[in-house]
C-alpha cells in the first residue's frame, strides 16, 4: 500500500530538442493530441472546471499555428487504449520537421512507484482518468508517467518534435495561509487528505510495433531511461507545489489552468510594442523554446503570488530553437480589460462603491468578486486568499489599493525576465513576512544577461499604491547599472505596519531610462500607480530584447 500524493506527470522529462532537419522547415506541420479530463463519475476525485475551456483554448491555439491533424478526446474518450492509439497513429503520419503537441488537463496523482531506485524516484506518476477506483481498478483508467515514455520513444520519430504540456498537480502544499472568504483557485489534486491510499495493478506493454527505424524503441532499462533528444516537456508546477485553475483574467471569466492560460496569453496577445507577441521577448518575429519558457515561468508566478512556478529545463542551445512549425498571424489589439469586481461586506461599504470612475465594479456577491472589503476591519482581501491591504476605512483609500492591483495586471502581460529577476528572501517564494522579520530583495541577473551593463530602476507599489523609488539612490548608487555578474541588493528591512501586499517593480534596460526616473521622482510618496503604466510600456516598445520587467510581490502580516 502506498500513500498518494500529487505528482510529477513525467518527471523523467528534460528539454533536449534537436536542430529541424535541413530542408523541411518549408513543408513542416503542427499535429496535436489534445486531452482533457473533468469529469470523473467519482465519489472521491473532485470533477473539474477549467479543462473544458483548456481544451477549446488549446484547440483554438494550434489551429492558428496551422495544425490541420488535430485529434481531441475528452472525459469518457480518454482511456489507456485510445491514447495510446493516438500517439501511435500520430507518429505513422508526422513528417520530418513536424512538431506534435501532446497536452493533457486534468488531475494528476502519485503513488509507490513498482521499480524503486529510478533516476525519477521511487514513485510512480499517474493521471486517473473517468471512473478511476483505487478499490476495483482497471487498467484503462489511469496512465503512468512511464507509459508516456515508453509510447513517446516506440510511436514518434527522433526527426519530429515533441511538445508535451501537462497541466496537472504535481505534490505539495501552500506555503501561505489564507484567507478561505476569498480563495477562489481550486488545486488540480486527485485524491485529498492524509487517509487515501492506494497500489495501482500492472498495466500492459505498448500494443503496437516500434515507427523507429531498426526497433530502437525497445524498452530502455527501467533503472537507466535516456532523456529522448526530441521532447520538449513543460509541466505545471514544481514537486513540491499544486496545480491551480481560476477564473482568468478576473473574477466571472472562464475557469483557466493558470499554465494553458499562460502558455496561450504568450502566443495570442501583443507584446509592448504592439508588433510582434508577447512571448516573444526579444522582438525577432519568432517565439523560441527558450522564451516561451521564461515567459509562462513569470507569468504563472505571477497569477499564483508565487504559489506556483512551472517547470522547464533544457540543453544548451535548445532555447533557441524556434517554437513550432509557424507563428500565427499577429492578434487585433486586446481591448480595454474587465474591472475587477469588489464586493462589500457590509451595506455601508456597498454604499462606498459608488461612484462614477471608479476603477472597479461592484460584485454581486464575494464567490464572484476579485476583492473582498471587509469595511468592519477595514481590510481588503484578495480572491488569492491574502489580506493584501488593511486601514481601508474609505473609497479614496480603496481606490488606491484598486489602481495599483490594475497597473499590476496591466502590466503583467509584458513581463520579461529574460535579462533579470527580482527575488525576495529569505523566506521561500510567496511566504508572509511577519512583524519585525527581515524581508531582503535583490535583483538578480539572469543567464540570458550579456556582458554589458544594464541599467536598473526599482521602485515599490505600497499596499495602499502608494509610489516609493529604491534603487537608484543617485547620491549611494550613481546612475544604477546593474554589472551582469552578481545579484544587486535594493531592499533591505524589517516589516512593519500598515500590513498587506506591496508589488515590487524592476526596469532594466541597456539606454539609461531618463524618462521614467522623471517621473518616478515627480510621483515618489504618491498613490500614482496607474501613472507609471505608459512610461514602461514605451520602455520595453522602444527596446525589445534590450529591456526587462520584474514584479516581485512581498506579503506581510501580523
Amino acid at each position: 500500500m502506498s500513500r498518494i500524493r500529487c505528482g510529477r506527470i513525467v518527471a523523467w522529462c528534460t528539454l533536449l530538442v534537436g536542430v529541424l532537419l535541413p530542408g523541411c522547415a518549408a513543408q513542416a506541420e503542427t499535429r496535436a493530441l489534445l486531452v482533457g479530463v473533468w469529469q470523473f463519475q467519482s465519489g472521491i476525485i473532485p470533477d473539474l472546471k477549467g479543462p473544458e475551456n483548456d481544451l477549446g483554448a488549446m484547440e483554438a491555439l494550434v489551429r492558428g499555428e496551422g495544425a490541420k491533424d488535430v485529434t481531441v478526446l475528452r472525459n469518457d474518450q480518454v482511456s489507456r487504449t485510445t491514447v495510446e492509439t493516438a500517439l501511435h497513429a500520430l507518429g505513422l503520419r508526422a513528417k520530418p520537421g513536424d512538431w506534435i503537441v501532446f497536452y493533457y488537463s486534468g488531475h494528476g496523482a502519485q503513488a509507490e512507484a513498482a521499480v524503486k531506485g529510478t533516476a525519477d524516484g521511487d514513485l510512480d506518476q499517474f493521471l486517473p482518468l473517468a471512473q478511476f477506483d483505487p478499490d476495483k481498478q482497471d487498467t484503462e483508467r489511469f496512465i503512468v508517467d512511464k507509459d508516456f515514455y515508453a509510447w513517446l520513444s516506440r510511436y514518434i520519430p527522433r526527426s519530429v518534435q515533441v511538445l508535451m504540456i501537462a497541466d496537472a498537480c504535481h505534490s505539495g502544499t501552500l506555503n501561505r495561509s489564507i484567507d478561505r472568504r476569498a480563495f477562489h483557485f481550486t488545486p488540480r489534486l486527485a485524491f485529498r487528505g492524509d487517509s487515501t491510499e492506494i497500489e495501482l495493478i500492472a498495466r500492459p506493454a505498448p500494443r503496437f510495433p516500434s515507427v523507429l527505424e531498426g526497433g530502437e524503441a525497445a524498452a530502455a532499462p527501467a533503472r537507466d531511461r535516456a532523456d529522448l533528444p526530441n521532447l520538449v516537456y513543460m509541466a505545471a508546477a514544481q514537486d513540491d507545489q499544486l496545480a491551480l485553475e481560476a477564473s482568468l483574467p478576473v473574477q466571472g471569466a472562464p475557469s483557466r489552468g493558470l499554465l494553458t492560460y499562460s502558455f496561450e496569453q504568450g502566443l495570442t496577445t501583443r507584446g509592448a510594442d504592439g508588433k510582434t507577441l508577447a512571448a516573444d521577448l526579444d522582438g525577432d518575429g519568432k517565439v523560441t523554446v527558450g522564451e516561451i519558457a521564461s515567459y509562462v515561468d513569470s507569468q504563472v508566478r505571477a497569477l499564483t503570488s508565487e504559489r506556483q512556478q512551472p517547470r522547464t529545463s533544457f540543453t544548451a542551445g535548445a532555447d533557441r530553437i524556434a517554437l513550432f512549425a509557424e507563428l500565427p498571424p499577429l492578434p487585433p489589439p486586446v481591448t480595454a480589460p474587465k474591472l475587477p469586481g469588489v464586493f462589500a461586506a457590509d451595506k455601508a461599504g456597498t454604499a462606498l462603491l459608488q461612484g462614477s470612475a471608479v476603477p472597479w465594479r461592484i460584485a454581486a456577491s464575494a464567490a464572484d468578486a476579485d476583492f473582498l472589503w471587509d469595511t468592519a476591519k477595514r481590510t481588503v482581501l484578495h480572491r488569492s486568499g491574502d489580506m493584501v491591504a488593511e486601514g481601508v476605512a474609505t473609497s479614496a483609500a480603496l481606490r488606491g489599493v484598486i489602481e495599483k492591483w490594475n497597473a499590476v495586471e496591466t502590466l503583467r502581460p509584458l513581463l520579461s525576465e529574460a535579462k533579470a529577476r527580482l527575488t525576495v528572501g529569505p523566506e521561500q517564494p510567496g511566504a508572509r513576512y511577519r512583524k519585525g522579520a527581515t524581508v531582503a530583495l535583490s535583483l538578480e541577473p539572469t543567464a540570458h544577461t550579456g556582458v554589458a551593463p544594464l541599467f536598473a530602476t526599482v521602485f515599490d507599489l505600497a499596499s495602499d499604491g502608494t509610489v516609493q523609488l529604491l534603487y537608484p539612490v543617485e547620491a549611494v548608487d550613481g546612475e544604477g547599472k546593474l554589472d551582469g555578474s552578481a545579484p544587486k541588493p535594493v531592499l533591505q528591512n524589517r516589516v512593519v505596519a500598515p500590513f498587506g501586499a506591496d508589488h515590487v517593480v524592476a526596469v532594466v534596460s541597456e539606454a539609461r531610462p531618463d524618462a521614467l526616473r522623471t517621473m518616478l521622482n515627480t510621483v515618489n510618496g504618491q498613490r500614482a500607480a496607474a501613472s507609471l503604466v505608459e512610461p514602461i510600456r514605451a520602455l520595453l516598445a522602444a527596446g525589445p530584447g534590450r529591456t526587462g520587467l520584474s514584479i516581485a510581490e512581498i506579503y506581510t502580516g501580523e
